[in-house]
């Protein structure tokens, strides 16, 4: 038995596809569900209703997904806001967890050099900090694509914002793609790490993907592989999951995925379950 529960992310249903998430979600297995931000613009106003459809459905909320502005463009002062304001409906809602993307480069107003993310990154610290205060762990979710994108930009992010108030979320598909060496980053953040994704993908699919210069002018928009059924590709899951549990982790692992126009997004679910329980081994 491992110390990790199974929830999935809500997000490819859509805004318009809760109920449905939350149908086919409890339907496939999962005790868990993430979210993205948008929920909260939804039903900020009715969380003791979101508590209670939850209930019915027999899921926990256990993260929301946010983040992910342009740099520059954002608001900072606004951007610190919607976190905090994400927070408070996390623990309204009896969850503890703020995934946030990181900031995306902005072709129209390129950097000049990396010391322009500072803004940003310190936005991002006080987020982390001011959630920490309402018991709300901010974690960053690295990205390709994104200005933390690399193991330098991890660190120098963190560093730059808050290294004390903020952790990690970390996504072996990421990681997968990226080209970074799992047990390396488990080790370097074992103690920063504050929540796990689990999302599989085909190797075929990362050819001729390149991120886009951070400062180049317009610069193409980067476009990731696409997430597919736990066991359908080529991540090493199995490693990833092994190193997480010998690292004496224990919490929740969101299961991700993309929409598939050749199957149901209840397929899929039920079908990365079977893989996370049968062949992952993590008991529910």
């Amino acid at each position: 038995m491992s110390d990790i529960e199974l929830a999935c992310h809500a997000a490819p249903w859509g805004r318009k596809g809760f109920i449905n998430a939350l149908s086919d979600i409890e339907r496939a297995g999962f005790r868990g569900i993430e979210m993205t931000a948008e929920v909260v613009e939804e039903l900020e106003d009715r969380v003791g209703v979101f508590r209670e459809i939850l209930h019915q459905h027999h899921l926990k909320l256990i993260a929301i997904t946010g983040g992910g502005s342009q740099w520059p463009g954002m608001n900072l002062d606004e951007e610190v806001e919607r976190g905090v304001n994400v927070a408070r409906f996390l623990k309204n809602s009896g969850a503890s967890v703020l995934n946030l993307l990181p900031p995306i480069p902005n072709p129209e107003k390129p950097m000049e050099d990396e010391q322009d993310l500072l803004p940003a990154a310190t936005a991002y610290g006080e987020i982390a900090r001011r959630t920490l205060e309402l018991g709300v762990q901010t974690c960053l979710h690295p990205s390709v694509g994104s200005f933390v994108h690399s193991p330098r930009t991890i660190n120098k992010f963190i560093q730059m914002a808050d290294p004390e108030a903020m952790r990690l979320c970390a996504d072996v598909g990421y990681l997968a793609e990226a080209k970074i060496p799992m047990a390396g980053f488990v080790k370097e953040h074992k103690k920063r790490i504050g929540v796990i994704h689990l999302k599989d993908h085909r190797n075929k699919d990362m050819k001729g993907k390149k991120p886009a210069s951070m400062t180049k002018k317009n610069p193409k928009p980067y476009v990731g592989p696409k997430g597919i059924a736990l066991g359908t590709g080529d991540v090493d899951l199995e490693s990833f999951v092994e190193t997480m549990l010998r690292s004496d982790f224990s919490g929740w692992a969101t299961i991700c995925f993309d929409e598939d126009p050749k199957t149901t997004l209840y397929d899929l679910a039920v079908e990365s379950y079977k893989y996370a329980e049968q062949t992952l081994d993590l008991v529910i």
